[in-house]
């Protein structure tokens, strides 16, 4: 079974994520605490069924299109 991601999978993750950074349970780069604060800011803002495909460090919309990339 090959299951498509989509935004509300990824927004259940990133905003555990979150709150567990904001909470010092884990203390990632501070890179990676503005990234996780800006993908959970932009997955709220879309449609929570549309499909997310991870490549290459990024996550792109259902068309292809960037909306963030993991950093180095």
């Amino acid at each position: 079974m090959n299951e498509k991601l989509d935004v509300k999978h990824y927004l259940d993750i990133y905003i555990m994520r979150k709150e567990m950074q904001d909470e010092g349970i884990t203390n990632p780069s501070e890179k990676i605490k503005i990234f996780t604060k800006n993908f959970v800011e932009i997955l709220q803002n879309m449609p929570l069924d549309e499909e997310i495909i991870l490549k290459d460090s990024a996550f792109l919309d259902s068309t292809g299109n960037l909306i963030i990339k993991i950093p180095d």
